[in-house]
């Protein structure tokens, strides 16, 4: 942590890494969550428009159905009610042999006794209770999805077979019997099976009593668990609904996305118990393979911005930092004394301003130290030369004081001596005092006496002004000796540094 707060370059190329990761993190989040949002749309809308059109071609196959049995209820050989049998058998072995997917049919009555049937439905007596017949009571087209081993085995079918059923009725409308043919799905089935989604996407049809009528909802496992039964039981229970949706479901250890639709019957049919819903399944994989393609291009972009960021990132701390370090090197050989290095303008910008400036100050030192250095040559002379000057000041000072002692000692001896004469002036008889060349010499003397003393004072006097003056001289010479000092300390430092 302190190594980071010292080094700025670090610091800037964190916090631009940071801004980069963010700044990257979310434009591939929202990039991710728009574009997969709407590849997953656009996925699950296919899947639904596929279980659209192949329930379509389902419904077309039972129009197919519903318009044949309605022309077969339609023709006269039937419609008739005095039409002998063996005539109205002929007429079904007909229709039988035009149609590819018939497989038999038969003509009961309103009570289920069966009036003529191809193969082996002419054995059976009556139809009541069995399915196809409660379905073809309904009144109009019906269909009966017939896949009950029972009931099968008493229609003498050995494959599931889709009975389809139309009321015939007479002259005055009324209905007295049914016509039904039992039909294999192999056109239905073929529909179905090419139903290819993705690579390994197929289609599947179920009946609303959970039976695979077609195709196949997952590939068969060897052994399913029970996780995986409940898994189709839960599916097969939504499919079953009566509406058409879409399940995410993981079944067999392998993720799959199914779609689905009912299909819808025509207008003028019923078909109870039929309740057929067609679906695709896709395995997720394949279903979402766009969308991770998807992800794993914006991860990868995620990466080289990454790595871009990082590249970018240092380049730019670095031409930040470089120029700030030749600024620190070039403070710290200031610092030191040495003005010599060179300061290089790389940036235009606050950097460069900023080098800029030191290079003002750097030469702003220069002239000044260099000034400072005439300065003190200057201070030196003039100090050498006050010393001089206070040197000859003291000297002669000195002359003056002994001289003006020399002076004053002689002015006292010659005072003294003129006291003495004095005196013996006073010793002197009255005439001789009286008489006036003697009065003239004593006057002479007072006079004598009055100068002598004056002039002694006076030498004490400059004696006085010439120790003041010597004093004055010596402080003189201390300053001198002072400014000296200051020069050659100011010099000293000059010198310290490189110009």
């Amino acid at each position: 942590m302190r190594f980071f707060e010292k080094d700025l370059r670090i610091k800037l190329t964190a916090i631009l890494l940071v801004f980069i990761v963010v700044a990257t993190g979310a434009a591939l989040v929202i990039s991710y969550t728009l574009i997969t949002h709407i590849i997953r749309d656009n996925t699950e809308s296919s899947m639904s428009d596929a279980a659209r059109l192949t329930s379509n071609i389902v419904e077309v196959g039972l129009d197919r159905r519903s318009t044949r049995m309605a022309l077969l209820a339609s023709l006269p050989e039937v419609r008739d009610t005095a039409t002998p049998p063996a005539a109205r058998l002929a007429t079904l072995d007909l229709f039988n042999n035009e149609w590819p997917i018939g497989q038999e049919a038969v003509f009961v009555d309103t009570n289920g006794n069966v009036v003529a049937g191809t193969g082996k439905l002419s054995t059976i007596a009556n139809a009541t209770g069995t399915g196809w017949f409660d379905n073809a009571q309904s009144g109009g087209v019906s269909y009966t999805y017939i896949y009950n081993r029972e009931e099968l085995t008493g229609a003498f079918f050995e494959s599931p077979v889709l009975a389809v059923s139309a009321p015939v009725r007479d002259s005055k409308d009324q209905i007295f019997g049914y016509v039904v043919a039992f039909t294999n799905i192999s056109d239905i089935t073929r529909a179905v099976e090419n139903v290819m989604i993705e690579k390994t996407g197929h289609g599947f049809v179920v009946s609303e009593t959970g039976v695979v009528v077609a195709g196949n909802i997952f590939p068969p496992a060897a052994k399913p668990s029970d996780r995986d039964k409940r898994e189709l039981e839960g599916l097969i229970t939504s499919i079953t609904s009566g509406r058409g949706g879409s399940e995410s479901v993981r079944y067999a250890g392998k993720g799959y996305l199914v779609t689905w639709t009912p299909v819808q019957q025509p207008e003028d049919t019923t078909h109870p118990g039929l309740g057929w819903s067609v679906g695709v399944a896709v395995p997720t994989a394949e279903a979402y393979a766009p969308a991770n393609d998807v992800a794993f291009a914006l991860m990868l972009l995620a990466l080289v911005l990454l790595v871009v960021g990082i590249i970018a990132a240092f380049l730019l701390g670095r031409s930040i930092t470089r120029p700030i370090n030749e600024l620190v090197t070039n403070a710290e050989r200031v610092g030191s004394g040495d003005l010599t290095g060179e300061v290089v303008i790389r940036t235009r910008d606050q950097i460069g301003t900023l080098a800029a400036a030191f290079l003002r100050m750097r030469d702003y030192l220069r002239s000044a130290l260099k000034e400072a250095g005439f300065t003190a040559d200057q201070m030196s002379s003039l100090a050498d030369e006050q010393s001089a000057g206070t040197a000859d000041v003291f000297s002669n000072t000195e002359d003056i004081v002994e001289s003006v002692v020399v002076l004053a000692k002689n002015m006292e001896s010659q005072t003294q001596k003129i006291r003495k004469v004095l005196e013996y002036y006073e010793s002197m008889p009255a005439d001789v005092k009286s008489l006036p060349q003697v009065e003239e010499v004593k006057q002479l003397l007072t006079d004598s006496e009055i100068l002598a003393e004056v002039g002694a004072d006076k030498a004490v006097e400059i004696a006085s002004a010439a120790q003041d003056q010597r004093s004055a001289a010596r402080d003189v010479s201390a300053a001198a000796r002072r400014l000296s000092e200051m020069a050659r300390e100011l010099k000293d430092m000059v010198q310290r540094f490189k110009v």
